[in-house]
């Protein structure tokens, strides 16, 4: 009979994660786990911050271990089941496990062995599972792989790419007054192996190999199915693309850019994500986000119109309410444009009712703001939109071309117009030269004519004795 050990006795075995691991150049995958699990002790804002993305608080009491080389014998003990890396999270009330699995370059998760991993968290009451790779997904929670019910109602799981935790680690590096000097030189060890290409890190870096016949198709006026390879494998490499471009954004104005919030229906169930997704692509013949920058005017807008072959990005804007006039709007909207270049940029003025919106090229508006009105007299502008397009023509079918004028045109659109723009907020509201109440009761003692002045005691009763007097006592004892 095979006597099983308690996870406790397993881990006087294994291995400390080390900062500087000692194994095979060919053991990439177990070096770049040990010198992340190494790092989160050492670096505790960085730690914080990754683990809250899985749903734990790391307190100033926490104790953060981690392991490598962690081997778990099988249930039968006929061979051992060894993952990437254990991490645990020692709290006064408890303690949190979780076991991690990773891949680098292009290797994807496997489900059968996160499945296998699975049932060793369960035998051994570990918590959750955590996956590393260059897999891009818009939450912690969407799994870029598919886990059973039955399974994921006993085990936390979560997905993490690579690029996104370097993106965090560099983040923290940039507001220094999270970290010491020595947890900085860590940390900053750290993001130097990872940023080489000898780690294993990638970048999303092209669209699915059916990119091409779907733009080509969609030129000539093919019809796709929704659940065919082409529109599937678009969005999926859509959605990751988009996670990418945060990451990007992120690191180029140093502060966390996310994608626009999603539905809690999108949040619950990352497959239904993609089916309305795809319908929309079907229908619009578009692949479309939005990304919620902080402080920013609004949500920049990215458009990807596959019948043009063109790339847009917008900004939207509130008319200011208290201008009342056309014109006294547009030229709101035009002082902001002022420094602007002009090229590419489109300004476009949304009117109230069935009224069609108006555009002009920026340079046109700049010149005569009168382009934008519209013919009905009295009507005023009650919202704007300045658009950034280009069309790529054939590069626009290209994989990677597609994805390297897309990253170039978001910042871009965001550096030369998105951070100029402010919203239009209320004025405060000024305060009345004369007090109302004291207006009111100004107003009252003039209807009522001469003041009494007289004191209460002065004032006689209805039997014309005054009030308060001695008859009036008297009475009120009697009573």
């Amino acid at each position: 009979m095979i006597t099983m050990r308690t996870l406790n006795e397993i881990l006087e075995d294994a291995q400390p994660a080390r900062l500087i691991p000692t194994v095979a150049d060919t053991r990439r995958e177990e070096r770049i786990v040990s010198i992340l699990l190494a790092t989160l002790p050492r670096v505790r804002p960085f730690a914080e911050q990754l683990l809250q993305r899985c749903g734990k608080r790391v307190g100033k009491s926490s104790v953060l271990t981690s392991y490598t080389e962690v081997y778990f014998p099988s249930s039968d003990g006929s061979k051992k089941d060894r993952p990437d890396g254990l991490l645990c999270l020692t709290t006064r009330k408890d303690r949190w496990t979780a076991l991690l699995e990773a891949k680098i370059d292009k290797a994807e998760i496997d489900e059968e062995q996160v499945n296998k991993y699975a049932d060793v968290a369960r035998r051994y009451q570990i918590n959750a599972i955590i996956t590393l790779s260059n897999q891009l997904i818009a939450l912690p929670t969407h799994l870029p792989y598919f886990i059973p019910k039955r399974i994921s109602n006993q085990v936390e799981f979560f997905h993490l790419s690579w690029i996104s935790i370097v993106t965090l680690a560099h983040l923290i590096l940039r507001d220094k007054k999270e970290i010491d000097p020595d947890q900085a030189f860590i940390l900053r060890e750290m993001t130097r192996y990872f940023d080489h290409s000898s780690s294993g890190v990638r970048r999303f870096e092209q669209m699915p190999p059916e990119w091409k016949t779907l733009v080509l198709g969609v030129r000539d006026g093919q019809q796709f199915m929704r659940t065919s390879a082409e529109i599937e494998n678009t969005i999926t490499s859509w959605h990751q693309e988009e996670r990418d471009v945060c990451l990007i954004l992120s690191r180029r104005i140093g502060e966390q850019v996310n994608i626009r919030r999603l539905s809690r229906k999108h949040q619950a169930d990352p497959a239904r994500r993609l089916r309305d997704a795809c319908d929309t692509l079907v229908s619009s013949k578009e692949l479309r986000s939005a990304f919620s920058m902080p402080n920013a005017a609004n949500d920049l807008e990215v458009t990807v119109d596959l019948q043009r072959r063109t790339i847009s990005c917008s900004m939207k804007l509130n008319a200011p309410l208290d201008k009342k006039r056309a014109a006294a709007r547009i030229n709101w909207v035009r002082r902001q444009l002022r420094g602007i270049n002009g090229e590419n940029i489109v300004v476009r003025a949304f009117w109230p009712g069935r009224t069609l919106p108006t555009q002009a090229s920026l340079d046109d508006v700049k010149m005569d703001s009168k382009c934008l009105e519209t013919e009905q007299s009295g009507m005023a502008p009650i919202g704007f939109e300045v658009v950034m397009i280009r069309s790529t023509a054939d590069r626009f079918s290209g994989r990677r071309t597609f994805m390297e004028d897309l990253e170039k045109m978001i910042p871009k659109f965001y550096d030369e117009v998105g951070q100029h723009l402010r919203p239009w907020t209320p004025p405060p509201p000024p305060i009345d030269k004369e007090d109302p109440i004291r207006e009111a009761d100004a107003s009252q003692s003039g209807r009522q004519g001469i003041r009494d002045d007289s004191s209460p005691l002065e004032r006689e009763c209805p039997d014309g004795s005054p009030e308060g007097s001695e008859a009036d006592s008297s009475v009120a004892d009697d009573r």
